[in-house]
């Protein structure tokens, strides 16, 4: 009864300071109730002067819970969903449903992009980087989620987000080999294969985001992001196809 009473004191006083608050919640679908662990779920470090107090006031550390929250959440679904599949076929499913860009795509959705965050010398419209932060940003909430209102929450927020409306046959038998089809591509004109460049890597060890850039035919075609160095190659041989794609 008491930390029901202390909910609903906190609740009161902080949806009075912010009206931010009542806009978060429709967004994300559910109470909130332990304001400032969501107000950490959406800074970014840039927002934090001294980086030491960044990494402990920023999403960062629960953006961490909130991946493995994320993963376990879609793999018990997959489990369940596909009884005769073998694990070969529900990682690569779960790696699509659960990617950089599934991530960024259903921020986007949501809008977090007004709720974020940032230092002053990042741009939301022209920083190359916003589609990263974007979907660290959406595993941040649901660590938030977890944290503030348990697993019930955050597994209610992921079938409604990230599951909910998705096709899984048809996504199961999607081609999202981007690399694989840039290179039959180049074959097909009878270029030379692509070539990828990590052009920088950046973040600590545990959370490094690297940068790749693709050449094809010797002229620079695209650009991706990622955690890890082959996402990042996908992402920049899909903007390759969509550059050529756009000059058909």
């Amino acid at each position: 009864m008491i930390r029901n009473l202390t909910r609903t004191f906190h609740r009161i006083l902080y949806r009075r300071r912010n009206a931010r608050w009542v806009a978060l919640e429709a967004a994300l679908g559910t109470r909130i109730y332990n304001f400032t662990l969501f107000d950490k779920a959406l800074r970014h470090p840039s927002a934090e002067s001294d980086r030491t107090v960044g990494l402990l006031r920023s999403y960062e550390r629960l953006e961490f819970l909130g991946d493995a929250i994320l993963d376990a959440v879609v793999t018990e679904h997959l489990y369940q969903e596909f009884p005769d599949q073998m694990e070969g076929f529900l990682t690569a499913l779960r790696s699509k449903l659960v990617s950089g860009e599934a991530c960024t795509k259903i921020a986007h959705n949501l809008r977090l992009i007004d709720f974020i965050e940032l230092g002053p010398h990042l741009d939301l419209q022209n920083d190359r980087k916003i589609d990263s932060v974007l979907a660290d940003c959406l595993e941040s909430i649901i660590g938030a989620i977890h944290l503030d209102s348990g697993i019930s929450s955050s597994r209610k927020f992921i079938h409604a987000h990230v599951l909910g409306g998705v096709d899984l046959p048809e996504l199961a038998n999607r081609n999202d080999n981007y690399k694989s089809t840039l290179q039959e591509l180049a074959q097909s004109k009878g270029w030379k294969q692509p070539m990828y460049i990590v052009a920088e890597t950046n973040g600590p060890p545990r959370n490094r985001i690297f940068t790749v850039d693709v050449y094809v035919k010797g002229h620079y075609r695209g650009r991706g992001q990622a955690r890890k160095k082959k996402k990042a190659e996908q992402s920049a041989a899909r903007q390759a196809l969509q550059f050529f794609s756009d000059r058909k």
